[in-house]
Parts: structure tokens; C-alpha cells; sequence
């Protein structure tokens, strides 16, 4: 009986965890505002859920006229999603008195959210109404993001962002770390030295200045290895808007062959 009972338990708490789900779900795509849910002293810096949900109408299309009436107090940037490496297009809706981002959207001139895609020379007046019901237009020409491309709006506020450069404050595998200022960073990155001294380590780590050398080998007795400015080696996490200077940089300007992306081997 009271496993029969706990089941039955479960089984309300989910139905009323799914109908709340939907509901929150249609009022955001809705643009309803949600009151009462957010808390009074934020424990993240995420932007609080009003400001988030109590959205503003970016733009009003007369559906008979097709004539375009834009809110002036929403601004519009476009970009590309970097949820993954699709790399969609998306327009990031800003509200300018907060100055939060509270929505992605699909680009209609993208490719990839849009089919057909609006030509580059739509007027923006004529994107706003491929949103729309004029003329059917937002049957046809509607841009979409997935669900993960909705999600990049944490990107920003996210509280467990890495905003300076940290410094192992540790043996390796401890997971220490402390924060170092960009000019630490440089001057280290560069110069090398005994970094870790202060934990006890006196090993004297080559900094770039004396990893640079494209004229002597990297080991006199193996020259097949190449000059020592393969010394070098950078392993790239990813195609983040900086891959395509990191291998200029790394290739041409230093002179390594030792370059490897996110998917290398």
C-alpha cells in the first residue's frame, strides 16, 4: 500500500511539474509576463525572470496594410549562434533602458534559420513582415533557432563565467585556482620564469620569447622535428570567432606547425 500510494504521489507531482512546464513554456513564446516568481535578492547574476518574460512588443505589422511600426525602445543586433558549430544566424532583442538581451530569434536573412531566406536587399520594413501574417508572409519566410540557440541568452549572465585569466593555485588535479590580471597573464605567457614558486615548484617554464627561434632545430639530433619554434604547440577548444587568428598567429607569425583544432589530431 505504500508503495502504491508513493507511485501515485510521483505521478501527480510530474503532471504538475509538466503543466507547469507548458505553461511557462507558452508564456514566454506568447510574451506574457510572469509575476511573483523571481526573488527579491537574486543569488546569480542572471537578469531576474521579468526581466525576461515582461517583454515589450519589438514591432506592430498592420496585417491588411502590411505597414511597419517599430518600437523605439528595443534594439535589434544580429549575430551567429555559437551553441554548436552550426553557426546560425540569430537576432538578439536588447532592451535599451535595462540594457538586458532577453530573447534570440532566428535570422530570416540566414540560410540556415530561414528557407526560403529573405535576399540581403529586403529593407528591414519587409523582413518585419516576414514575421508576420500580411500576406501570409510569416508562413513562408519565418526564421527559426532551436533550442539551444534559445538557450544562448544565459551565455552572458551566466554566474559560473570566466570573465579573467586564472592562474593553477595548486598541484595539478587539485582544481585550484587563483585570479591574475591580463598584464600577469601576458608578461608570464611571454617571458616564462619559474611560475610556480611560490607552490614549491622551481621548474623554470620557456615562455614564448625563448620558444621563438625558426632558424635552429628543435633537437640537433632529431632535425625531422623542424625548427624550435614548434616548440609551440596550441590545441584549440573550438571555432569561437578566434580559430582563423590563432592559426595566423601560430603558423605564420610564430612559424609552428604544431597547430591542432577542436576536432585535430
Amino acid at each position: 500500500m505504500k508503495a502504491k500510494i508513493y507511485c501515485e504521489v510521483i505521478i501527480l507531482q510530474r503532471r504538475t511539474f509538466i503543466k507547469l512546464s507548458a505553461f511557462a513554456t507558452g508564456a514566454a513564446g506568447l510574451g506574457l509576463g510572469i509575476t511573483g516568481c523571481e526573488s527579491e535578492e537574486p543569488v546569480t547574476s542572471f537578469p531576474k525572470s521579468s526581466d525576461l518574460l515582461e517583454q515589450s512588443v519589438e514591432a506592430i505589422v498592420n496585417a491588411d496594410t502590411g505597414q511597419v511600426q517599430v518600437n523605439p525602445d528595443i534594439m535589434i543586433r544580429h549575430s551567429v549562434c555559437m551553441g554548436c558549430y552550426s553557426s546560425c544566424g540569430t537576432r538578439v532583442r536588447i532592451d535599451k533602458k535595462s540594457g538586458v538581451a532577453n530573447k534570440v530569434m532566428g535570422n530570416p536573412y540566414h540560410p540556415k534559420n530561414a528557407e526560403p531566406a529573405l535576399p540581403f536587399e529586403t529593407t528591414l520594413d519587409e523582413s518585419y513582415q516576414a514575421f508576420s501574417l500580411y500576406n501570409d508572409k510569416g508562413y513562408t519566410n519565418r526564421a527559426t533557432v532551436c533550442a539551444r540557440g534559445n538557450s544562448a541568452i544565459e551565455y552572458p549572465y551566466d554566474p559560473l563565467r570566466i570573465t579573467t585569466p586564472l592562474k593553477r593555485a595548486g598541484k595539478r588535479g587539485e582544481g585550484k585556482w587563483q585570479p591574475i590580471s591580463w598584464e600577469q597573464l601576458i608578461e608570464e605567457t611571454v617571458e616564462g620564469g619559474q611560475l610556480f614558486k611560490d607552490l614549491g615548484d622551481d621548474t623554470n617554464i620557456e615562455g614564448l620569447r625563448q620558444i621563438y627561434d625558426p632558424k635552429n632545430p628543435l633537437d640537433p639530433n632529431a632535425p625531422e622535428l623542424g625548427p624550435k619554434s614548434n616548440g609551440l604547440t596550441w590545441m584549440s577548444g573550438g571555432s569561437y570567432g578566434r580559430i582563423n587568428f590563432a592559426q595566423r598567429f601560430v603558423l605564420n607569425s610564430f612559424g609552428s606547425n604544431n597547430f591542432y583544432g577542436h576536432t585535430g589530431t
